[in-house]
């Protein structure tokens, strides 16, 4: 979505292929390379596919697809979009984190962040949500 605007159709299907592979990439090795926990895997997919996204942006935006590019954006951001978007990135991260820290730091102070041993081996569909998800027993 970033890339809207700013980059080519050859651009865009680049992004395209790339959003489909790294994020799933980085949901299937990276999370268990490093060993975090994310049920939803929300970093891998959200975190990694918008970051990609906003680089790509700045690697592919072409006064081809949007003329602005030269004339008045570049007065605002320079020569270069990359800069600006790893700028970009930068804040965005920073603003993330330290909402989810609070957050967590909340939720742990009201009601804990973690299941029991017992909900987590019953099964967390059962003990949150009083139904199973998936009936592998039909």
């Amino acid at each position: 979505t970033p890339a809207t605007g700013f980059v080519t159709a050859n651009g865009a299907m680049l992004i395209g292929v790339l959003a489909g592979v790294v994020p799933f990439l980085a949901v299937v090795y990276l999370k268990s390379k490093l060993g975090y926990d994310d049920a939803l895997d929300t970093f891998g997919v959200h975190a990694v596919g918008g970051t990609l996204g906003a680089i790509m942006t700045g690697v592919l935006a072409t006064a081809d697809a949007n003329p602005n590019l030269l004339t008045n954006l570049k007065d605002v951001v320079g020569n270069t979009l990359l800069s600006e978007q790893f700028k970009a990135i930068a804040v965005t991260l920073v603003l993330s984190l330290t909402a989810t820290l609070i957050l967590a730091y909340v939720v742990k102070a009201l009601v804990g962040l973690r299941p029991t041993e017992e909900e987590e081996a019953r099964g967390l569909d059962i003990t949150d949500h009083g139904e199973e998800g998936y009936n592998y027993n039909s």
